[in-house]
């Protein structure tokens, strides 16, 4: 199985081909971080799923942004900014399977957006990766300071960012990680449990089985745990998306059936 603990978030690098599937899906391991420069841009992401249908080509993606200019950006500069970084955190094409598997989720239900993107957006981005331990690991009312962030970056990442490139990737973290309901607050910031559906939990179990948690360790992946989910709440969660009809789950003490036959379209990597 592999080790993608949030405490910790790094990928595993102990299976090349099994990576290779992943990198296929539309994960990444390594690359630039968008978090030093944006946020997970929930509202761009939003308003550009409402300006392209579902099924369209990359292109239209690039010229809802571009030339109709979806996000309502006022020059030529910030638009291609704003497309790249899209780009980056959710891939912007549904020829890549984990954006056409966040189209697919959002059309079930627009309101668990926040903790897709934010799935995503982690299962790509090692800059917001990278901060994870200082948020889910603070209780829930506790104040989380932005600092804390930048010194998780910094710990992940040595010598590698200015000082004021590190500050930066705090306040967007912080930014990000309010945007998808675990922080509450503006200046001054404090941890919330995020409330996640049984849209949010397809998504982390699809995750969760790709990167190779199986049998019951599915339910203490990292994209269970980002749901603010101990074993037994997303199991439980799990069960509700089974009669839901998302998924298809068989528990029985330690040994779990888990099969996607709803997005078997996806060709979501076996591990």
């Amino acid at each position: 199985m592999y080790s993608l603990n949030p405490s910790h978030p790094t990928f595993p690098h102990d299976s090349p081909a099994a990576l290779a599937g992943l990198v296929k899906f539309g994960l990444k391991f390594s690359g630039g971080g968008t978090h030093i420069s944006r946020t997970i841009m929930l509202a761009e992401l939003e308003a550009v799923l409402a300006a392209v249908p579902a099924g369209s080509p990359a292109g239209e993606y690039r010229d809802a942004i571009l030339l109709r200019n979806a996000l309502r950006k006022a020059t030529d500069s910030t638009r291609q900014k704003s497309l790249r970084h899209l780009r980056e955190l959710y891939a912007l094409d549904e020829e890549v399977p984990i954006f056409k598997l966040l189209r697919a989720l959002h059309a079930l239900d627009a309101a668990s957006l926040p903790l897709l993107a934010m799935q995503i957006a982690w299962s790509r981005d090692h800059l917001l990766r990278s901060t994870t331990p200082a948020v889910l690991e603070v209780p829930e009312g506790d104040r989380v300071e932005t600092k804390a962030l930048s010194l998780a970056a910094l710990d992940a990442f040595p010598n590698q960012y200015s000082d004021l490139n590190t500050d930066k990737i705090g306040r967007n973290a912080a930014s990000s990680w309010t945007q998808s309901g675990h922080l509450a607050g503006r200046a001054k910031k404090v941890r919330s449990r995020v409330k996640p559906t049984i849209v949010a939990v397809t998504l982390a179990l699809i995750l969760g089985s790709a990167a190779g948690h199986h049998g019951a360790a599915v339910f203490s992946s990292p994209w269970c745990r980002l749901l603010d989910l101990d074993p037994d709440g997303a199991k439980s969660l799990g069960f509700e998306a089974h009669r839901a009809g998302l998924i298809n789950l068989r528990a029985v003490g330690e040994v779990v059936e888990l099969t996607f036959p709803m997005f078997a379209e996806f060709q979501i990597p076996q591990s």
